[in-house]
């Protein structure tokens, strides 16, 4: 089982080993996980499994034993045909983390796939696409008792004023270059000719975390930065608790 004695890069081959041999009951969680109360070192080890690099384990330890419900996010844009595997591994990703005890969150980012241009900023088929994207995980053998999409539109819509006072103050304690340095997370390099969405996007993205109240982030290696960027203000406004960062391997 990946993860069980390290926490080293985790190939697709190992992932797929574990989805065909795996336990039928529940895709991606072997069976000694299944069917009965977990211990914290157990609940510990199959969150931790999911990642790459964790930011940092005894955080993520004291998380699983001090709170009673543990709020994982990962945000995803709709912006076309979903790959292997995205619907399949990251099933098995949130399989094992709400077999672990956590509540994940989906963020539908429809906003954000407009923000970056995607399906020509058409938010209508944005939508249409993020809907087929739940089917799809659904059918791939995600169990969803403990999961939640939310779409991010609606969101900061019914919230606004939660939502935009945060986005200011995380933009207005941050430099430009920083921010620029985000730019990774829309799958864009640091230029000069820039669309101004890569100066906003990080700045929503950061605030989406303390907006859902995600004590976890588990998403790719390539949102590392603006994971960095939310632990990073938690030291601007003095906060005690940060958020965990659990990145997998990009594949």
């Amino acid at each position: 089982f990946p993860g069980s004695q390290s926490f080293g890069t985790m190939k697709i081959a190992s992932e797929f080993e574990v989805f065909f041999r795996g336990s039928p009951q529940m895709l991606g969680v072997p069976n000694e996980f299944i069917g009965r109360d977990l211990s914290v070192d157990e609940r510990f080890l199959l969150a931790r499994s999911v990642a790459e690099e964790c930011l940092k384990d005894e955080e993520l330890r004291m998380l699983i034993e001090k709170k009673p419900e543990v709020i994982c996010y990962d945000g995803f844009e709709p912006s076309g045909r979903m790959h292997l595997a995205q619907g399949i591994i990251k099933a098995m990703y949130v399989n094992r983390l709400t077999q672990a005890g956590c509540k994940f969150i989906f963020w539908v980012a429809d906003w954000f796939a407009m923000l970056n241009n995607k399906l020509d900023g058409d938010l209508k088929k944005i939508r249409k696409v993020g809907e087929y994207m739940i089917e799809v995980w659904k059918a791939t053998g995600m169990r969803l008792e403990n999961v939640e999409f939310v779409w991010s539109s609606d969101a900061i819509n019914s919230r606004a004023g939660e939502y935009w006072p945060l986005v200011m103050d995380i933009a207005r304690k941050n430099s430009l270059s920083r921010l620029v340095r985000c730019g990774q997370i829309m799958g864009r390099s640091e230029c000069s000719d820039m669309p101004a969405a890569q100066i906003l996007y990080p700045c929503m993205q950061c605030a989406d975390i303390f907006f859902l109240k995600a004590d976890i982030c588990q998403l790719g290696m390539d949102q590392r930065k603006v994971n960095m960027l939310a632990r990073e203000y938690c030291d601007q406004i003095k906060r005690k608790f940060k958020p965990v960062v659990l990145s997998h391997h990009m594949m």
